[in-house]
C-alpha cells in the first residue's frame, strides 16, 4: 500500500536502453511502499487489545512483508541491495494517531489507499502479481472499516449520552429557575387550576405530550435534570424490578401531588405556584427533595434509575403519552434469537426485556423504555436500531425479581433468606456477562468479515 509517494518518479515510458534502470528504481519504490505498509499493520496489531483484531492486522502485515521480500529479491538480482528501512513520516503519524485516538477513524483512509495501490498493480503489466492479494486486502479493509466505524460511533454514543443529559438537564434547570417557572409536576397543576397557561403548562405540553407522541420518553433518557444527576452514580447496570406493585407508587405520587395543589389553591388561596418568586422557590425546594430521595433510593437498591422506576410522578404521565410513539427500538428477529450474549438485557437501565420483543417480531413496546439507545450501542449482531411506525405500546415485559415464599426450604437448612435471592437479570449477567461479552461477539463478527480475506492470503 503506497502510504507516501516515493521521491523517485521514474518515467513511465523509458527508452529501451534505460529499462533496467527504470525497473530497478520502480522495484525500490515498491519495496519501500510495501515495507511501510507492513510497518503500519504491525503497529496497528501492537496497539489493539483485541486478540482477533491483532491476528487480522498481523496477517495483513505478513502479506505486505512477503511482497516487500519479492521486490527485495528483484533488486538483488539486478545487483542493488535494499537500503536500511526507515518508515515514512506519514506511517509514524498514522501509528501515533492510532495509539492516541484508536484505529476506527483511520481505517477508511487506509482502505482507500490500499484500493489505489491495487489499481496501480493492475495497470502495471510487469508487476501484476500482487494485484489479487492487494485487492483482497482493500475489500476486507473497506468492510472492516465500516464495521469498526459503526462500533466506534456506538461507543461514543454511550459515553456522550451521560454528558448530553448532564448539559441539557443543567441548562433547562437554570432556565426554569432564572425565569421563575415551576417546572415540577405541581407547577403544571398550579397553572391548570389558576389559568396560567405559560411556563409549566407549555413545558409539559411540548416535553411530556407532543415529543413523547413522536419519539417516546426521550425526556427521561436525554434531558431530565433529576436523571442527569442519577446517571453519574456508579450503579449503571439495572437490577431487576421489585416484584408486586412497587412501580405503581409513581401514580400514587402523582395523585398526592394533585391533591396537595388542589388543597393549596382552593383551601389556602395560593395562586402563584406556577410562575413567580414563590414558584421558583417551590421548584428549587422540590427538586432538592427529589434529588435526595433519588440518591437514597439509588444507594439502597443499587440502581441509578430506582427513582424513575418507583417514585417519579412525571414518569406516570410519560408512560401514557409514549405508548403511541412513532419512534421505537426494533431489530431483526432471527439475529436476535441467535444472539447468545443478551447484552441488551443487562445493559438496559430500565430493565426492559428487549430480546423478548424483538425475537417475537415486535418493536420494543414497553412504556418503560427511555430511548437512551444503550441496547443499540451494545448489540453484538448490530440488529437493533430505531424505526418509525404506527403501533400501540404498553405491553410490559420487564426483568422482575422472582417472588419466593419465606417458608420455602432448602433441604434441611431452614428458610431461604430474601437477601440471598438472585434475580433473573443478575443470573443472565452471570451467565452471559455484560458489555465485555458484547465486545467478544463483535470480535467474532470482525473475524467472520476476515474469512474471505484469509482465503485470498492463503492462495
Amino acid at each position: 500500500m503506497a502510504l507516501e509517494p516515493s521521491r523517485i518518479r521514474p518515467d513511465p515510458t523509458p527508452p529501451l536502453e534505460d529499462e533496467d534502470s527504470y525497473l530497478g528504481e520502480r522495484h525500490l519504490q515498491l519495496w519501500r511502499d510495501e515495507m511501510n505498509s507492513a510497518a503500519l499493520f504491525a503497529g496497528l496489531a501492537e496497539s489493539t487489545r483485541s486478540a482477533r483484531r491483532r491476528r487480522a492486522y498481523e496477517r495483513l502485515a505478513e502479506v505486505e512483508r512477503r511482497h516487500a521480500g519479492r521486490f527485495a529479491a528483484e533488486l538483488e538480482r539486478s545487483g542493488t541491495a535494499p537500503p536500511e528501512f526507515r518508515p515514512f513520516w506519514r506511517t509514524k503519524l498514522l501509528l501515533a494517531l492510532a495509539r492516541r485516538l484508536g484505529t476506527p477513524f483511520l481505517l477508511p483512509g487506509i482502505a482507500q489507499l490500499e484500493r489505489s495501490e491495487a489499481q496501480a498493480y493492475r495497470d502495471a503489466p510487469e508487476d501484476w502479481w500482487p494485484y489479487e492479494e492487494e485487492r483482497a486486502n482493500a475489500e476486507w479493509l473497506a468492510r472492516f472499516a465500516t464495521h469498526e466505524m459503526s462500533e466506534a460511533l456506538k461507543r461514543l454514543l454511550l459515553r456522550a449520552r451521560r454528558l448530553v443529559i448532564l448539559v441539557v438537564g443543567a441548562v433547562l434547570f437554570a432556565v426554569s429557575l432564572l425565569l421563575a417557572r415551576n417546572a415540577q409536576i405541581e407547577g403544571l397543576f398550579f397553572g391548570l387550576l389558576t389559568g396560567v397557561t405559560v411556563g409549566p403548562v407549555v413545558h409539559y405540553a411540548i416535553g411530556k405530550v407532543m415529543v413523547p407522541l413522536a419519539a417516546g420518553r426521550v425526556w427521561c433518557g436525554w434531558a431530565c435534570w433529576t436523571a442527569a444527576l442519577l446517571d453519574q452514580l456508579p450503579f449503571r447496570r439495572s437490577p431487576d424490578w421489585l416484584p408486586g406493585r412497587w412501580r405503581h407508587l409513581r401514580g400514587l405520587h402523582l395523585v398526592l401531588s394533585l391533591a396537595l395543589v388542589v388543597w393549596l389553591v382552593f383551601g389556602l388561596g395560593v395562586r402563584d405556584g406556577a410562575v413567580g418568586s414563590n414558584a421558583a422557590l417551590w421548584f428549587l425546594a422540590g427538586n432538592a427533595v427529589y434529588w435526595v430521595l433519588a440518591v437514597v433510593l439509588a444507594l439502597a437498591l443499587r440502581d441509578n434509575r430506582a427513582f424513575c422506576k418507583y417514585a417519579c410522578p412525571v414518569a406516570a404521565v410519560l408512560r401514557q403519552t409514549s405508548r403511541l410513539a412513532l419512534v421505537k427500538v426494533s431489530g431483526d428477529a432471527a439475529s436476535c434469537a441467535a444472539c447468545a450474549s443478551r447484552a441488551c438485557l443487562t445493559q438496559c437501565p430500565m430493565g426492559v426485556r428487549i430480546p423478548d420483543y424483538v425475537s417475537a417480531g415486535k418493536r420494543v413496546l414497553s412504556s418503560e423504555c427511555i430511548a437512551c439507545q444503550h441496547c443499540v450501542a451494545v448489540c453484538p449482531p448490530n440488529t437493533l436500531g430505531l424505526s418509525v411506525r404506527v403501533d400501540v405500546g404498553g405491553e410490559e415485559l420487564l426483568r422482575e425479581r422472582p417472588t419466593v415464599s419465606r417458608s420455602a426450604r432448602v433441604g434441611e437448612e431452614g428458610l431461604l433468606r430474601g437477601e440471598g435471592l438472585v434475580g433473573r437479570g443478575q443470573l443472565v449477567e452471570e451467565l452471559h456477562g455484560d458489555g465485555d461479552c458484547a465486545d467478544t461477539q463483535r470480535e467474532e463478527v470482525a473475524e467472520r468479515l476476515a474469512g474471505p480475506h484469509a482465503g485470498h492470503q492463503q492462495a
